[in-house]
């Protein structure tokens, strides 16, 4: 986890709601916010925070409370919204629409009537017809961007994100998985697919210049798009993999077609982060290094 903490410039502790505070993102914004700020979250399920180190945050349960009661016990300042469903364990389509656009929504409904200053959404660079998550995902955006004039929204178009302690169903941390399982063979796509991977403490970081250049955001609502802009194939990325790892898998590279909408280059304009002061330090193959050493330690 990035090693800098966040001081809000006006010098008053905040109190940050996080929505899925045990997700990936969610953690891990949730203990580096923690060390100036008061920290509170919302999960599904409280039966199995193991990202949160059994740390003492505060954590509310969507299944077991209404959002209300959130508000009621706590003067909440910012938002920061990470909760989400990718369809990747077999979720149905009401799973994914429920936690991606409904809960939301209804938290969006809340934070106004609640007169919270500044709700910060985790969105998508992915188009909205490539899936149900993309879907819903952009569904919300539009919410919130008819609403930027009830709360100020900063809303953060991540590429693809990655490092240690991400779910088993990350693209990186699957491929890494699979390629030490000592599978024969693995069937893919030709792998011309260009994409942008954003190592975890950079996509933190990106969170934390937003929150710090918090009094210069004057418009009602504010996009960034957190990008590395180095852009590599599928192909090279798996390849890169297993050499590392040195396996034997066999890669049938042009074995699946590509699924309908695919997106071949994905390519982000993060100038309005980087005027801001923000860049990415951690290069693809450092940080795909580093995440194949925390598999290696923790598996």
């Amino acid at each position: 986890m990035i090693g800098s903490s966040l001081k809000f410039k006006d010098k008053f502790m905040k109190t940050i709601l996080i929505t899925g505070i045990n997700g990936f993102l969610g953690s891990y914004l949730a203990k580096s916010l923690a060390l100036n700020n008061r920290v509170i979250g919302l999960e599904y399920s409280l039966d199995n925070l193991f990202r949160l180190d059994n740390t003492s945050f505060k954590v509310y349960s969507t299944q077991r409370n209404k959002l209300e009661k959130v508000f009621e016990e706590n003067s909440i300042n910012i938002i920061i919204h990470t909760a989400t469903f990718y369809g990747r364990n077999d979720e149905d389509l009401q799973q994914i629409a429920e936690t991606n656009f409904i809960m939301p929504f209804h938290l969006l409904d809340i934070a106004i009537k609640n007169k919270v200053s500044l709700f910060i959404n985790t969105d998508t660079v992915l188009d909205r017809f490539v899936s149900p998550y993309a879907l819903t995902k952009r569904q919300f955006q539009e919410w919130l961007y008819l609403r930027r004039k009830e709360i100020r929204i900063l809303n953060m178009k991540l590429e693809h994100i990655y490092g240690p302690g991400a779910s088993a169903s990350n693209f990186i941390n699957s491929m890494i998985s699979r390629l030490k399982s000592s599978e024969s063979f693995i069937d893919l796509t030709l792998g011309e697919q260009k994409r942008d991977f954003v190592y975890i403490d950079d996509v933190v970081s990106a969170f934390h210049t937003v929150l710090e250049n918090d009094s210069l955001v004057l418009d009602d609502y504010t996009c960034h798009n957190v990008a590395s802009k180095e852009l590599l194939t599928i192909k090279y990325i798996i390849t890169f993999l297993k050499e590392s790892l040195k396996t034997k898998t066999r890669l049938n590279f042009g074995s699946i077609p590509y699924r309908e909408n695919e997106l071949l280059e994905s390519s982000s304009d993060n100038t309005s982060l980087t005027k801001l002061g923000w860049k990415p330090n951690i290069t693809l193959e450092k940080g795909l290094l580093k995440t194949i050493n925390y598999y290696n330690e923790n598996k």
